[in-house]
């Protein structure tokens, strides 16, 4: 490889440039989702704070998994077809929304449902896409290419609830949601088209997905740097989503 080439920003390779627009899309349409989803519970179903807070814990419950979720995706070769599955399979979930509220069957506890599969969806997009993204982008761009998904992902929590009020306003929320599906479909056709040389899935040890869990979060929780970090993101994260699930109402 060249000097030049490797100075290349990433911007000019085609395949990094379909995972960042699939991500990004991604990233908004999950945003989308979180807003979109008690909008609907409180303006169409007369939902209490107890049923919206429920409702916030089915979309972000499913974190509580990503451990075991993280183990299996380790043993799968082809992380490329587990981030297009856990788009499609969101968009399809989401579009069950639209679809009974066209025929007047919209229920809460179809809410609670498509939050917790579209959860699900969420953290095997998120367990799958470090995997992925170790084997796209070269060990020399890895600050490049996670500083310009880093801003996607940023600009998804400033801009995404925007948009996703946006559409409400334009199209209900129902429809709304309409469009957030319709991103996850987008974002699986553009990383359906990034081809990629995925390495060999190494199992030598033969353990069960419950001891690999357990082996990987001692790690984490002996780790000098990534110990605090989970605990300052636990953190956070508990007494954000205790806000957020108050912040429509």
């Amino acid at each position: 490889m060249s000097e030049a080439e490797a100075r290349r920003s990433l911007w000019h390779d085609a395949r990094f440039r379909r995972f960042w627009l699939g991500e990004t899309l991604s990233q908004f349409g999950d945003r989308i989702s979180e807003l979109a989803l008690p909008l609907i519970a409180v303006l169409l179903l007369d939902a209490s704070a107890g049923e919206v807070g429920l409702l916030t814990a089915a979309v972000w419950g499913p974190n509580v998994v990503s451990l075991f979720v993280g183990s299996w995706v380790d043993q799968r070769r082809r992380k490329r077809l587990l981030l297009i599955a856990a788009d499609l399979a969101r968009a399809a979930v989401l579009l069950t929304v639209p679809l009974a509220y066209l025929f007047d069957a919209l229920t809460l506890e179809q809410l609670y449902a498509v939050a917790l599969l579209s959860g699900f969806g969420q953290v095997l997009f998120s367990t799958a896409y470090p995997p992925f993204f170790v084997a796209l982008v070269r060990r020399d761009q890895f600050l490049e290419a996670s500083s310009k998904l880093s801003v996607s992902r940023s600009a998804s929590f400033v801009a995404g609830p925007a948009v996703g009020g946006g559409l409400v306003e334009l199209v209900t929320a129902p429809g709304a949601i309409l469009v957030d599906a319709a991103t996850f479909i987008v974002s699986a056709v553009q990383i359906g088209r990034v081809r990629i040389d995925e390495r060999p899935v190494e199992n030598a040890d033969g353990l069960s997905l419950v001891r690999r869990a357990r082996e990987g979060l001692t790690l984490v929780l002996r780790h000098p740097i990534l110990g605090p970090c989970l605990g300052g993101s636990t953190t956070l994260n508990f007494f954000a989503l205790m806000a957020n699930a108050l912040l429509v109402l």
